[in-house]
């Protein structure tokens, strides 16, 4: 069970934990709240051995140059603050061996009632290094297009992009053009294909698959 956080929160954390993918979990304090067992299996450390340490610490990213993307500067936690969304990222980390692995990084905002961030939750899996990939792959985003294992349509997806930044029905309106209203039918449509309640159990769902 995730440490130190409200429950709600850490009933929440406990959800994304039950994943292949390495999970992690960041207080606004930079603190590791919560470490999975795939994370312990790629990096190496024990949740005992990370919970309460500043994450920073403990995942050392790096880019292709070996320059550090990891500090008290985080700019996941600026984006995170400002409730937009985290991008995607792949990062050269560090195991408890000393050995180096690459990660591929997608990140998910828990926000309070009072729209406030209260945890960072990071998805990650080793990836071959983009040293090793195609000029045009090397550096490359998460693809815009549909993945094929997806129920949901491209406006959809994006309408779920943004639910996951935590915008809520008029300002994902104004960004896509659309009505309150017909935002409210993507998010039912959606949850309803997924098979979920919420729209948060939407998001999640969507990045356990990695199609956000």
């Amino acid at each position: 069970m995730p440490q130190n956080c409200p429950e709600p929160i850490a009933k929440l954390l406990d959800q994304f934990a039950h994943t292949a993918d390495g999970m992690f979990a960041v207080n606004p304090q930079h603190r590791i709240i919560a470490w999975n067992k795939a994370a312990e299996t790629l990096l190496g450390y024990s949740a005992e051995e990370v919970v309460g340490r500043c994450c920073y610490e403990v995942i050392q990213g790096r880019d292709g140059n070996g320059l550090s993307q990891c500090s008290e500067s985080c700019p996941h936690f600026e984006q995170g603050k400002k409730l937009r969304w985290v991008r995607h990222v792949d990062l050269q980390s560090r195991s408890k061996s000393g050995q180096d692995v690459w990660i591929s990084i997608t990140t998910v905002s828990i926000v309070s009632a009072q729209r406030k961030l209260s945890a960072l939750v990071h998805l990650f899996r080793d990836v071959q290094s983009p040293q090793a990939l195609p000029t045009s792959e090397a550096g490359r985003e998460s693809p815009s297009s549909v993945d094929a294992s997806s129920p949901l349509s491209r406006r959809e997806l994006t309408v779920l992009r943004l639910l996951a930044e935590s915008l809520g029905t008029k300002e994902i309106g104004e960004q896509l053009f659309i009505s309150p209203k017909t935002v409210k039918n993507h998010a039912e449509s959606i949850m309803r294909k997924l098979q979920v309640h919420s729209r948060l159990e939407a998001v999640l769902v969507a990045t356990r698959h990695h199609w956000i």
